[in-house]
């Protein structure tokens, strides 16, 4: 069993909270008063809230089955599992990428593993980040998957 949760770097709060008080105190130029304090205090917390959704993805590998995000892949479609160095994601991601493929991909978070189904599947691969392929390999490897 593996599972990971990728969270946000702990700055991204510090830039969200900045980015909330800047535009807060914009809006408090235009408003005089009792209000002017009322678009910061609605900005922070949304803000904040954006921040920390954006932590919500998670990898996992468990009941033979490989969750990324809300998606859901059989381990018996995998035929081969490949760890990505981050500037191999950022390629197999980018233009030279599949348009059919599947990717859950963070940008914050460096490398990641390619999953190539097998060849009835309507998707040719996944992409999913992590940030211990190793361990989702291994974890991939000892769920009784016959890599090839």
């Amino acid at each position: 069993m593996y599972s990971e949760q990728l969270r946000t770097p702990w700055w991204w709060y510090l830039g969200a909270i900045a980015v909330a008080v800047l535009l807060g105190a914009e809006f408090a130029l235009a408003v005089s008063g009792w209000i002017s304090w009322v678009p910061g205090a609605i900005l922070v917390p949304l803000c904040v809230g954006v921040v920390w959704r954006l932590s919500s993805g998670r990898v996992a590998v468990s009941g033979g089955r490989l969750v990324a995000g809300e998606d859901e892949l059989a381990l018996a479609e995998i035929r081969t599992a490949v760890g990505l160095s981050p500037t191999e994601l950022r390629h197999l991601v980018g233009r030279h990428s599949d348009p059919v493929s599947h990717t859950f991909v963070r940008s914050w978070v460096g490398p990641g593993v390619q999953l190539i189904l097998d060849k009835e599947s309507p998707v040719p691969y996944w992409v999913v980040s992590t940030r211990h392929p190793d361990r989702l390999l291994a974890a991939l490897g000892t769920a009784s998957i016959p890599l090839r």
